[in-house]
């Protein structure tokens, strides 16, 4: 007998029994293996969840962490404004002023009809941009500006004008912030839809929401001795159950902010609906 023919044979035969076996091992582990799920897009899981929302603005933003404090205002930054009673509060950080005349608005008009007054009877008015109207209190709130956003929920940087029955501007107080102080260099600030993309991964966001509005502005993050450190935020008006609440996310670390305070019935109207 040829014994080394023989040994081919049996080295050839248990090759392709490894290889039968081997087959028949991947096509078990295939058969057994899930489906992999396609995942789901932003806006189809919001949809799933009846989360509904408005344009989300796109454009590239940058911003940073700032530094800025209240101002005091002079004798000298009052005395030119007209067709008013000025009295300086709060160690003169505060202008409370009555109008002499009042001036007639339409609160619809989303303070369209104060400009002439913000422009040429307030300190530094066009510094100041609308953002809310309250019909119970009847006030009408404009926030200032830094870098063209808003400063948000922060009363010392606000005008809060004073209605009559008659949608007639009575009086209104002003405070103001100074000029800002940047930590570091202007970052890459992430997109609208990557803030609200945070929310509902932090499980923030409701099921039959309706997102009404989305700004970025500038949050006052934490208050030192010397002065109040600020943020860029993405703040997301959010209507849930009857109830409003704004939701914020930090637009520099993309995390979310305690908000447990910043709540409101007010509607703001500085983002889209």
């Amino acid at each position: 007998m040829d014994w080394k023919k023989t040994e081919t044979i049996f080295i050839i035969a248990f090759l392709i029994l490894d290889i039968f076996l081997l087959v028949l091992f991947i096509d078990s582990r295939m058969a057994s293996s899930p489906t992999p799920l396609v995942s789901q897009t932003l806006d189809e899981k919001l949809k799933s969840e009846n989360i509904t929302y408005g344009k989300i603005p796109s454009n590239p933003e940058t911003g940073s962490y700032l530094s800025t404090e209240p101002i005091a205002f002079s004798q000298s930054d009052i005395d030119t404004l007209k067709g008013q009673k000025i009295n300086l509060q709060n160690g003169n950080q505060r202008i409370f002023s009555f109008l002499t005349k009042p001036v007639k608005i339409d609160p619809e008009k989303y303070g369209a009809d104060l400009a002439p007054l913000l422009k040429s009877d307030i300190f530094k008015g066009d510094k100041y941009i609308y953002w809310s109207y309250d019909k119970d209190k009847y006030e009408m709130t404009f926030n200032q500006k830094i870098d063209s956003r808003p400063v948000l929920f922060n009363t010392d940087g606000q005008i809060v004008f004073h209605l009559n029955k008659n949608n007639e501007v009575v009086s209104y107080t002003q405070t103001m912030l100074g000029d800002t102080q940047l930590f570091d260099n202007q970052d890459d600030v992430i997109s609208g839809t990557d803030a609200l993309e945070v929310l509902h991964q932090h499980g923030d966001l409701k099921q039959n929401s309706k997102i009404l509005n989305t700004t970025l502005g500038y949050y006052n993050l934490v208050s030192l001795p010397s002065s109040d450190v600020y943020l860029p935020v993405w703040a997301f008006e959010v209507k849930h159950d009857k109830k409003t609440t704004f939701l914020l996310v930090n637009g520099l670390e993309g995390s979310v902010i305690n908000t447990n305070d910043v709540q409101t019935n007010q509607v703001p109207t500085v983002g889209n609906e």
